[in-house]
Parts: structure tokens; C-alpha cells; sequence
């Protein structure tokens, strides 16, 4: 099983604090039947900046030290480039998944940046293919599911967050990633894992929540999008396409 979003380095963001807690979350991940993880740390968000060459170093050491311990999981570089504000994009700092072409995105989480479509245009013009990171928790695209198609039209994939699918972040959330997968608008499924306690990796049980609610040929789509992901090669929809529509209110926005 591949995990294309976690927060394994040390010492970047908000994820482990250490070496030894990164091996730690390493152990986990293979606990979890994970194979290989992509490090994803956050880039622009807050105060902090990971530039590409960090790392890469970074995940040059922590694969020699997993070697060393014995431990069957290799982590991949990759970055999660928070886009805010009007000039907040450089695509020269974008360090993409992988040896792919995909670039992970986040979204602030209440407001939509207004050069949005700027944005993307620009990843794609440089040779990338932007995937939005936990689309489901973007208020947004709560309050208006038809922006989802909006931003698909300019290009962008979309990579749901295990927690999500398990109700930790709320069951308005967890109602829109619900939605998201039955109508077929995900493309990936990521763990977004930060630690080993808090915000461990939950990818299995959120298969495991899949496989209850949609057909196992759209379930084995994540699985092999994750997989084409990491040798560069296209991904894209499950099956069902049908657009979710905003419900008039309450807790759950969508039917």
C-alpha cells in the first residue's frame, strides 16, 4: 500500500520532532501494511519553508537510517505547497511527489485565494499536475460542491484525507468525504499522518470504511492511482462521475 501524503521528516513542520520519532512512524506505517510513503512537509504555511533540496537531503538520511534499523518502508520526497495570498506561488520552490510530475496543494481553510485559477495555470505551465490535498475540509467547497468542478476543469485532482472518512475532524466533514467518494470525485487516498498519536496513520481503516460504500472496481482506482502516481503515469476518476449538489443547509451540504 502506498501512502502519497504523510509528514515524516523531522524537524520541518509540525510533524515528528526527531529522528527517533520519525522511525517511530516508520514502524507504524509498516504496521499499517504501508509500503512506501511520500514525505510531504508543509512549504509557505505559517512559518514554515522547506525548500526542495532540504528535502531531498532529508529523506536521503531518514532512508539510511530505516535501512539500518531494518525497517521495510522507503519514503519518497514531496511537499505540501500551502497556496495564501495574491502572490504566494513560485513554482521554482515546488519540490513534486516523487519522481512524478503530480505536486501536492493546500488550501487555507476557510477562504478560496483569488488568483486560484492563476495558480494552477502557472503548475501546469511549468509541467506539473496539481492535486488539491483534503479538498473535503476547504469551507468552500462545503458551501458550494460545484467549485469541485470548476477546479477539475483547470486541471486539478483531488486527495482525500484518511481522518477525514473516520470522523475526526467532524461529521460535516466527514458527511462531504463521504460524498466526494460515493460520487466518484477522489482521486487518491492519503494518511496526511503527523505522529504516531494524534494524527496517526489511519489509511487501512479508511479502505476498510470504502470498501462498505463503494464498488471494489472504484475502490481499486485509489489503489492504482497511488501506484501510476509513483511511476509518473495518469491517474484519474473512479467510475461513477456524477456531481454532488449543495443541499439547503444544516449539517451535511450535499445529496
Amino acid at each position: 500500500m502506498i501512502d502519497t501524503h504523510c509528514h515524516i521528516l523531522p524537524m520541518c513542520d509540525d510533524g515528528p520532532e526527531n529522528w527517533d520519532q520519525s522511525v517511530e512512524m516508520a514502524k507504524e506505517a509498516v504496521r499499517q501494511g504501508i509500503t512506501d510513503v511520500i514525505a510531504t512537509p508543509h512549504h509557505g504555511k505559517a512559518n514554515y519553508i522547506n525548500w526542495p533540496g532540504k528535502i531531498d537531503m532529508l529523506v536521503v538520511q531518514l532512508n539510511d537510517r530505516l535501512t539500518a534499523n531494518g525497517i521495510a518502508l522507503t519514503v519518497w520526497p514531496g511537499q505540501e505547497y500551502h497556496l495564501a495570498g495574491r502572490n504566494s506561488l513560485e513554482t521554482g520552490t515546488i519540490r513534486p511527489l516523487g519522481v512524478s510530475k503530480y505536486v501536492l496543494l493546500e488550501l487555507p481553510s476557510k477562504q478560496t485565494p483569488a488568483n486560484w485559477r492563476y495558480a494552477l495555470r502557472s503548475v501546469r505551465h511549468a509541467g506539473y499536475a496539481p492535486i488539491i490535498a483534503h479538498p473535503e475540509k476547504h469551507l468552500p467547497f462545503l458551501r458550494h460542491p460545484s467549485r469541485l468542478r470548476e477546479w477539475r476543469n483547470e486541471g486539478a485532482y483531488f486527495q482525500l484525507t484518511a481522518p477525514s472518512l473516520l470522523g475526526d475532524y467532524g461529521k460535516e466533514i466527514q458527511q462531504v468525504a463521504f460524498q466526494m467518494a460515493t460520487s466518484g470525485w477522489a482521486h487518491l487516498l492519503a494518511s496526511d499522518a503527523h505522529d504516531i498519536n494524534k494524527r496517526a496513520f489511519k489509511l487501512r481503516e479508511a479502505y476498510g470504511i470504502l470498501e462498505t460504500m463503494i464498488e471494489k472496481s472504484n475502490l481499486n482506482k485509489l489503489y492504482e492511482n497511488a501506484e501510476n502516481l509513483m511511476k509518473d503515469e495518469s491517474i484519474g476518476s473512479m467510475l461513477t462521475v456524477s456531481m454532488p449538489r449543495a443541499k439547503k443547509r444544516i449539517i451535511d451540504f450535499w445529496w
